[in-house]
């Protein structure tokens, strides 16, 4: 069951990039070959065309203190402490030690490993965390931010026994954060099947990168977002609109044009304003009230959700 070689990647020479606005700064990404099909939550949402194939043209690093710089205290909160954790959640978000290196590729890695690999290497891990089963809503986000943050400070030899073991270890320290209560460890049999080792061996690099990770490992997702953009959320329209924005953020994952460049308070935002469009319903609360976000300011980065989108009729 070990995933293939990846395939070669594609010219992007006749790519263009995407600017998108975040706060009074500005960041870019990159458009992706395919259109992504839409499958059942939680599975990540497979591509119609090979992900594999979206090249990354060079881009300009983004100062991340821009994004997410307002407070809302119109916001009517149940609780008295919600202030302080959506401050408590930016703040986060915004700390360097839990950004990925948007170039990570070229530097630490050394151009050994490249965005079609790493496209490869999230479907494989969306693969196994599924056969393990029963994993937290959260678990492959966090799993995908924990990888790509490893990566940018820890040289990984580039074929898939390595990298596999590392996005083995990256899924199962996702699902223990996202679940803490949990006392579950990894299937054996999965492991077998998967990696060829052993769950022992897999502990033994869960250490490895919680050590990489400088221990620090509660940063903000884009799940995390959306769970605490919704939380206010009722009806069951409402929560068709979160389960779309969800499916959303999964389809980013394999796309390296995300990677450390856009806030994930950002992401989660652009996804939730496609959502709402797409399904169209009023929501109960307004999503740039709850979000501290201007649809205008994440417009670019929101048609860059809509093109990973399955076309009718292609």
């Amino acid at each position: 069951m070990r995933s293939p070689k990846p395939a070669s990647l594609s010219s992007a020479a006749d790519r263009q990039t995407l600017h998108v606005p975040i706060g009074d700064d500005s960041t870019a990404i990159s458009p992706v070959a395919g259109s992504p099909a839409l499958a059942a939550w939680p599975m990540l949402l497979q591509p119609m065309n090979d992900p594999r194939q979206a090249d990354v043209p060079a881009v300009h690093p983004v100062s991340w203190v821009m994004g997410a710089r307002r407070e809302n205290p119109g916001l009517k909160c149940a609780d008295p402490y919600e202030p302080d954790v959506d401050a408590d959640l930016r703040a986060k978000e915004r700390e360097p030690r839990e950004h990925p290196d948007a170039d990570y590729m070229s530097k630490m890695q050394q151009g050994h490993l490249s965005p079609s690999m790493r496209a490869e290497l999230v479907l494989w891990m969306d693969a196994f965390a599924r056969h393990l089963g029963g994993l937290p809503e959260g678990t492959l986000c966090r799993a995908v931010a924990y990888l790509d943050r490893v990566l940018s400070v820890r040289p990984v030899p580039a074929h898939d026994e390595a990298l596999q073991l590392v996005a083995a270890a990256a899924v199962s320290l996702g699902a223990k954060h996202e679940q803490s209560s949990s006392g579950r460890r990894l299937d054996a049999q999965v492991v077998e099947a998967f990696l060829g080792t052993t769950v022992h061996v897999v502990e033994e690099m869960e250490w490895e990168l919680f050590m990489d990770l400088g221990c620090a490992m509660d940063g903000p997702t884009a799940y995390t977002f959306i769970d605490h953009f919704t939380r206010f959320f009722q009806r069951e329209d409402e929560f068709l609109v979160r389960s779309l924005a969800l499916r959303l953020v999964n389809l980013t994952l394999p796309f390296f044009g995300f990677v450390g460049r856009i806030l994930p308070s950002a992401v989660a935002a652009s996804a939730l304003f496609l959502a709402k469009q797409i399904v169209g319903v009023p929501l109960s609360h307004d999503l740039e009230e709850v979000t501290g976000y201007k649809a205008m300011e994440l417009m670019e980065c929101i048609c860059a959700l809509e093109k990973l989108l399955p076309r009718k009729n292609l």
